[in-house]
């Protein structure tokens, strides 16, 4: 399939912009830069990954071009941070992994000299590591600066086994066959700089407040400003556990029942203790913000150096306890040593809780792509669908599920394919 016009991603968007969702457009968050979020969770587990992927690298002397689609099963362990108040929006990543790897695909490598065009594959094992930080500073309550650092680095041991054809300058065409062991070790940087106006607030203690009211005092309806009076509540208790020490549930859940019988002046309910364990998604948001700076990106591979600007809007909709709608626009201008490129993505998404145990999100992402050659302008257009589940087995036990399906008019914008990845954790917090 090819995504031939603007037109034609749009139609597909459709759906998606008429979805029917109860309370559409009816919450209202009072006061999102003293929303106060804080945790701290580190995950271990077992990852199942596989994903088409290319690679080039073109010199005066020669040309080289691999394409291959493989698969990993690592073991895995991350720690995630957060901390959002009034004045700043924290967060940091950390993960490891490794494990066997293998793949197939075919690769092509010429010269002046001669040209070799093989299929391969390979057996191996794979490590990886990454970090990222970002950081925005509120000079008040809606402008703020912005760093974002992220780095990786990767190295595949395997063993490869090729089967081809050669073909010299004379166009004289003889076999090629060729089994070899080594080492590939790939890195890259991403850090930019931004200035931004908005925020978006995290809406996970009001998530809570609006379940407990539901379940335990049905036959009362709330106003939004009760709702966010529990959610402060649970925040000031969420907010500080400590990773190291642990957290025990029925101590945790005291204030916040004092809280409903004292100072909202109903009647003493026992909360049961799997509703305030389980609801530990990742931060859902509710707010608007521009933002916009300068990048620069490295790669020991190709492309190697890329920088330039960017320009990105993003609005979260937190519609009720069982929908969120994010939708984010994008336009960056990458300056590189071959050509230019400036590259939009615009991405719709919807999420759905059951409960406090599972998280659905179903989107679309478009990206065109306007390359700038020496004499002429290329314009490309991709689209990427994706679907992703997540359930919590218990308070300490997860699964995630991610697929998507890239779809590209040409190569040279991204490489279409399948995208899987399927995790199965243990998790503190």
């Amino acid at each position: 399939m090819k995504i031939k016009s603007f037109k034609t991603a749009l139609f597909l968007m459709i759906p998606l912009l008429s979805l029917p969702v109860e309370s559409w457009c009816q919450f209202r968050l009072a006061e999102p830069e003293k929303t106060e979020y804080r945790k701290q969770e580190i995950n271990w587990g077992l990852n199942f990954s596989s994903v088409k992927q290319r690679e080039s690298l073109k010199t005066d002397e020669s040309e080289y071009y691999e394409e291959m689609t493989n698969g990993t099963v690592n073991f895995f362990a991350n720690n995630k941070f957060w901390h959002f108040n009034e004045f700043k929006q924290e967060q940091f990543s950390f993960s490891v992994q490794a494990g066997p790897l293998w793949g197939r695909g075919s690769w092509n490598d010429s010269t002046k000299i001669q040209e070799t065009d093989a299929d391969h594959r390979i057996a191996g094992l794979r490590g990886y590591a990454m970090a990222d930080y970002s950081y925005r500073f509120y000079y008040n309550n809606q402008s703020y600066t912005m760093v974002k650092l992220n780095g990786w680095g990767q190295y595949d041991w395997y063993r490869q086994s090729s089967e081809g054809t050669v073909t010299d300058s004379n166009l004289v065409v003889s076999g090629y066959s060729d089994v070899t062991k080594g080492g590939k070790w790939k890195a890259g940087i991403d850090a930019r700089a931004g200035w931004g106006i908005g925020r978006l607030a995290p809406t996970n203690h009001i998530m809570l407040a609006e379940y407990i009211f539901e379940k335990y005092y049905p036959e009362k309806r709330f106003s939004q400003e009760e709702i966010q009076a529990l959610a402060q509540a649970i925040g000031k208790v969420k907010n500080n556990r400590e990773i190291i020490t642990g957290h025990i549930t029925e101590k945790e859940m005291i204030p916040v029942m004092e809280f409903l019988n004292q100072r909202m002046f109903l009647l003493p309910k026992n909360i049961e203790a799997n509703d305030w364990e389980l609801g530990e998604f990742l931060p859902r948001y509710h707010g608007n913000r521009v933002e916009f700076g300068p990048f620069f990106q490295y790669y020991n591979k190709e492309p190697d150096f890329v920088y330039g600007g960017y320009l990105l809007y993003e609005n979260a909709k937190y519609i009720n306890r069982k929908w969120n709608r994010n939708l984010s626009a994008a336009i960056n201008y990458n300056a590189y040593k071959h050509n230019d490129w400036v590259l939009g993505e615009i991405t719709l998404n919807w999420s759905n809780y059951i409960k406090l145990k599972s998280q659905f999100d179903f989107g679309l992402r478009y990206i065109p792509g306007l390359e700038i050659a020496d004499e002429e302008l290329n314009f490309y257009n991709g689209l990427v669908p994706y679907f992703s589940y997540f359930t919590q087995f218990n308070p300490k036990s997860r699964m995630d599920l991610k697929l998507a399906w890239r779809f590209a008019s040409d190569e040279k914008l991204m490489v279409p394919g399948p995208e899987i990845s399927v995790s199965v954790y243990r998790s503190r917090y």
